[in-house]
Formats: C-alpha cells, structure tokens, sequence
C-alpha cells in the first residue's frame, strides 16, 4: 500500500464520518422523541457538541488527506474545480456547523424541555433543513471527488 492509498482511506474515512454523522442526525430524533421529551433534549444537547468533538476532527482529517494527496499528484493541483469544491464545502461545512448546528441544538433542547410545540418545530425544522442542505451538498462535493471534475 502507498502513501497516496492510505491518504485516500483516510480521507474517505473523514467524509464517511460527516455523512454517517449527518444520516443518525436525521433519523434518531424521531426515535428518541417516542421515548420521552428528556431523550430527545439530551440528544440535541449531545449534537450540539458534535461540531467540536466530530465534524471539526473530521474536517481536519478530510483537509490535510486533501492537501497532502494534491501535493503529492502530478494529474491534479489546487486549481482543480474538484479540489476547489472540497475546499468549499469545508467552509460552508464550518459556517453551518458554527452558525446553525450549535445554536440550534440548544435551541431545539430548551423547546424540547419548555414543551413549546411551535418552539419545537421552528427548531427542529431549521436543523432539518439546513442539515438536508449540508447533506446534498456534501453528496454533490463526494460525486465531484469520485468524479474528479475538472
């Protein structure tokens, strides 16, 4: 096995890591929401902090497998529409995550406990969304990757 190949499991480890983390994301409210208000706001507390403990740790992964197997290509560079999408979707990753993971963990947590229906739906809508938004497009930044689009 060559460095390239164990830069590239690596690399495909970290983006299976985000899209596993955005699919349990998706399907375990609802399960927890049957076993009582308690599970579910512990889970949107717990997801709360995936931003740091997981998505981050993943990013990097992704980041420097990424520069490294560039800087290791002669086929393709940094200029590459593939690369630049990752490169993209990393951002955009980071500016979700920052900007509507986390305070809308807490805030689907605390309707949760407040017993707020509207709060609960306005919270959990927004993740809902915005979490289908950062799957589709990690799916399309996985495609250009496969696909190497140049």
């Amino acid at each position: 096995m060559e460095f390239r190949d164990v830069l590239l499991v690596l690399h495909i480890a970290g983006a299976g890591t985000w899209l596993g983390a955005n699919v349990v994301q998706a399907v375990a409210p609802p399960a927890l929401a049957r076993t009582g208000a308690g599970a579910l706001a512990g889970w949107y507390r717990t997801t709360k902090q995936f931003s740091t403990r997981l998505y981050i740790p993943a990013s990097l992964l992704i980041l420097v497998t990424g520069v490294l197997m560039v800087l290791q290509s002669d086929a393709y560079g940094f200029a590459s529409t593939f690369v630049t999408i990752g490169f993209g979707m990393l951002i955009v990753g980071g500016i979700l995550g920052r900007l509507v993971f986390e305070p809308g963990g807490q805030a689907a947590a605390e309707a949760v406990e407040s017993e707020d229906a509207t709060a609960i739906r306005a919270a959990t809508g927004r993740l809902a969304t915005f979490g289908v938004i950062d799957t589709l497009l990690l799916l399309f930044t996985i495609t250009a990757m496969v696909l190497r689009l140049d």
